[in-house]
């Protein structure tokens, strides 16, 4: 299920190529970490603004404007961040249950960044999305990096995790037309490292 990317926003580059066609729309929410917008717009796909709410200093999902969004037949992927870059929020197994049956419903892969899982508050749980369900699973790609948690973003290694055989294959495929097939030596050393000690 592991596949490669030198980050996450490469990746994310590469599932719009992999999954889409120019005039494809993805949907994101808004306030989101900036390269999500440029993933999108220039490989050619719009982008569709699923706005978080902002509720007495609290931001919340509005499920009512994802259900009227994700409705247009050219939506093919959703791009959420879990937990959330910048807003913090760290998204309930509800929250992220709900996502994904709209998007089961839809026919729309979900990718979930999940970069930042390791650095949350006490009192607070992460949840992987692909985790809830088999069905979620399948639907599915996780982006995860040890860059954020033990800084090591210089050695560009992600871990891009697709257990869909036929989206991992599209994606290998994407990667492999970029030139970026391997990742250097430095980077998994680190990464392995990071992750066992």
């Amino acid at each position: 299920w592991l596949c490669i990317s030198p980050g996450v926003i490469t990746a994310l580059n590469i599932v719009v190529k992999a999954l889409t066609h120019p005039g494809d729309k993805i949907i994101i929410q808004s306030p989101v970490y900036y390269p999500f917008f440029n993933s999108i717009s220039r490989n050619g796909c719009e982008i569709l603004n699923n706005p978080l709410k902002s509720v007495e200093d609290r931001y919340y999902i509005d499920f009512e404007d994802l259900e009227e969004k994700i409705k247009d037949e050219r939506v093919k992927l959703m791009i959420i961040c879990n937990p959330h870059n910048p807003i913090g929020r760290v998204w309930t197994k509800e929250e992220l249950q709900k996502i994904g049956e709209i998007c089961l419903k839809h026919d729309v892969v979900v990718v979930s960044d999940e970069i930042h899982s390791d650095l949350i508050y006490r009192g607070y749980k992460h949840t992987s999305f692909a985790s809830i369900s088999k069905e979620f699973e399948q639907n599915s790609i996780t982006c995860t990096a040890p860059s954020k948690t033990f800084n090591l973003a210089g050695l560009q290694t992600s871990n891009i995790i697709i257990p869909n055989k036929k989206l991992r294959k599209e994606y290998n495929i994407a990667l492999e037309n970029m030139g970026i097939s391997r990742l250097n030596l430095f980077g998994v050393i680190g990464c392995e490292a990071a992750y066992k000690y």
